[in-house]
């Protein structure tokens, strides 16, 4: 464990601790023995005592540890070695000029204001003062929640900061509120006479134990949600196996509760001494549990967040619906047993309420083994890249790159166009797989990871050593292209894709505009992609031209290239005539070619392209009434304008 991850931990402990002794002794401790009448002969005010003891040394640990955490931070950000970050120009720089900075002076001031607070408590020999405990007890709760805005939430953006941060704020004071006094319930447990001070106290940190879970539960998955984000993240990145492993010890502190609330206080309630011993083992077993997720919380906010790291899925297979678009028996399967799932969870807890092992126990064992089929039937071949976003953009520097690629070492064999007729695909032992087809159905990962290592048993070899990541990412960036324009060849003119198509992203420059890209909508509607071919162009052109006024006027880009650059330029002054490179038209010739076409299309094109970067609608040709096409372009602008917020495609457009 690195210095900063111990700092963090035994910070976060010791804050949870100070605040949860609190909340023990002013939510469970007191109410527990005024209810018992105070016939007790042991003194409550010596675990008072202790307990605020404990609070005052858990304050005495955050300051040190909080010292070595800001010290740790400077030499991070300086570059400087710890000893020299520490300086005071350094940390005065960082003090004054980092958010993370005044955010510890806020809290030095909330420290000082407590250890104030729990001094007066002492040397008045008790914490249960109304005033004095209330006032300790807000002050911690600040102290302990001010602590999410130095971890990941505090990164956020607008709405979901605000979110994030009151997520962490609200788990952290539930799990300080819930492991913090742990180990006050078990002091009580081993000094309480009589036996109704200990059923009280346990009754009431169960209840305590209930809301703390309860949010826990909810503010972990919104958590979980926003710095994960998918179950590939999860389980293939350092940072969601920690949280995975931070999981299963919340679940096992949680049957150690339950098992506590349901079972040993009734026992004890009952009179039954060997309950009291198995709930204060079962407590100490807690505290261990607590303090193994604290050390992993530690570790947890000095790792990159799984929603932004890169995934190496872990297992052979993972699950996939395709199988199931596929077939229908199996579709069938799995509803099928889904529904006999539900029917043994139901079978299951009816069993739990009336206390029936046989079933409850045959009911699980039903759902387990019905929920176990689907699994099986949608399993598919994985691979360590399977999860792995494209590091490189989709645009179209990447796909000219990907196709040079591609005709260099593929071609022969996959052929131009991607349908495995290729020279020499005829004496192969095996017919190269149709690429066009075979893209669309497997994620960008997937192909990677078989044009880098290539496929056992088959001609398919790996390049691995002869091409860069970046070589086999542009490749898989032409592929999709190849795919896409496959797809769309079939769609009638003016016809919404049969699936969603990315438009591959380019930098350009018109009239009187910065240079700008296709993904900067600037805040239009759409973008209109005209692919110009000269001369049968020429009338479209002097039409889009006077209509640019009525275009701009809905919210819309005119942008008009040439097909490829043996295409003659005309007027560039105009002010839908882009200055771009050539390796736009020769990427949106690949998507002009009509069904049963081969290479790219030679033809005028029409691309409307909507503010997310989809690619709404194509025309093929030079339209006999330009009037009737720029009506039926303004009333799609105008629907694309209504339509609700779409999510924008990832940069390494990952299916």
């Amino acid at each position: 464990m690195t210095t900063l991850a111990a700092a963090r931990a035994f910070h976060f402990a010791s804050a949870m601790l100070l605040f949860g002794g609190l909340v023990f002794v002013l939510v469970v401790a007191r109410p527990a023995w005024r209810v018992a009448g105070g016939a007790s002969s042991a003194n409550p005010y010596t675990l008072y005592r202790r307990l605020l003891l404990i609070a005052i040394w858990s304050l005495a640990v955050s300051i040190v540890s909080g010292a070595i955490w800001l010290g740790t931070e400077a030499a991070s950000m300086s570059g400087l070695p710890f000893a020299q970050a520490i300086g005071r120009e350094t940390l005065g720089v960082v003090l004054r000029e980092t958010a993370f900075g005044g955010l510890w002076l806020l809290r030095l001031v909330l420290a000082v204001t407590l250890g104030a607070l729990l001094a007066i408590c002492r040397s008045a020999g008790d914490v249960r003062s109304s005033r004095l405990g209330m006032s300790a007890l807000l002050f911690a709760a600040a102290y302990l929640a001010t602590l999410a805005w130095a971890g990941h939430a505090a990164a956020g953006q607008g709405r979901d900061r605000f979110i994030q941060l009151a997520s962490d704020a609200v788990h952290l004071l539930a799990a300080g509120a819930w492991l913090g006094a742990l180990p006050g319930l078990a002091m009580l447990l081993g000094d309480a006479r009589p036996r109704e001070v200990a059923v009280g106290a346990t009754r009431r940190f169960s209840m305590l134990g209930l809301a703390s879970v309860g949010a826990l539960a909810l503010t972990g998955f919104v958590n979980t949600w926003y710095l994960v984000g998918t179950v590939p993240a999860l389980l293939g990145t350092d940072y969601g196996r920690l949280l995975l492993a931070k999981i299963a010890l919340f679940a096992v502190m949680v049957v150690l509760a339950a098992v506590n609330r349901f079972d040993l206080t009734p026992r004890l309630a009952a009179e039954d001494d060997r309950a009291l011993r198995s709930l204060r083992r079962n407590a100490v077993l807690e505290i261990a549990a607590g303090i193994a997720v604290v050390t992993i919380v530690g570790a947890l906010g000095i790792a990159v967040p799984g929603a932004h790291g890169t995934p190496a899925w872990p297992f052979d297979h993972t699950l996939s619906w395709e199988p199931a678009e596929e077939s229908a028996p199996i579709r069938m399967a799995v509803v099928a047993a889904a529904a006999l799932a539900c029917a043994g969870a139901a079978v299951a807890l009816r069993g739990i309420f009336r206390r029936r092992a046989p079933l409850w126990v045959g009911g699980l064992v039903v759902a387990a083994a019905a929920s176990a089929l689907p699994g099986w039937l949608l399993a598919v071949p994985a691979y360590p890249t399977t999860y792995v976003a494209s590091p490189v953009p989709y645009s179209v520097d990447a796909i000219v790159r990907g196709g040079s690629l591609y005709r260099e070492r593929c071609g022969t064999c996959h052929g131009a166009d991607g349908h495995g007729d290729g020279p020499a695909a005829a004496a192969l032992p095996i017919k190269p797989t149709d690429l066009a087809e075979h893209a669309a159905h497997h994620r960008a990962g997937d192909l990677f990871w078989w044009i880098a290592h290539g496929i056992p048993a088959t001609p398919m070899p790996a390049f691995g050593r002869e091409l860069s990541d970046g070589d086999i990412w542009a490749t898989v960036a032409f592929l999709r292209a190849q795919s896409d324009a496959e797809s769309m060849s079939a769609a009638a003119p003016g016809a919404e894709p049969a699936r969603p198509i990315v438009a591959p992203d380019f930098t350009f420059e018109l009239k009187d505009h910065a240079q700008q890209s296709l993904r900067q909508s600037g805040g239009t509607a759409a973008t209109l992609l005209v692919l110009y071919a000269l001369p049968e162009s020429f009338p479209r052109l002097s039409a889009l031209a006077g209509d640019e006024p009525a275009f701009a006027a809905a919210g819309a880009r005119l942008i008009t290239v040439p097909r490829d650059k043996s295409v003659e330029r005309i007027d560039e002054r105009a002010p839908i005539m882009a200055i771009a490179g050539p390796s736009v038209g020769a990427t949106y010739a690949i998507y002009a070619r009509r069904a049963g076409e081969a290479g790219v299309g030679l033809a005028h094109a029409e691309f409307l392209i909507d503010s997310r970067g989809y690619i709404r609608a194509r025309w093929i040709g030079v339209p006999s009434s330009a009037m009737n096409r720029t009506s039926d372009l303004l009333s799609r602008i105008s629907a694309l304008a209504s339509e609700p917020p779409r999510t924008a495609p990832a940069g390494g457009h990952a299916h």
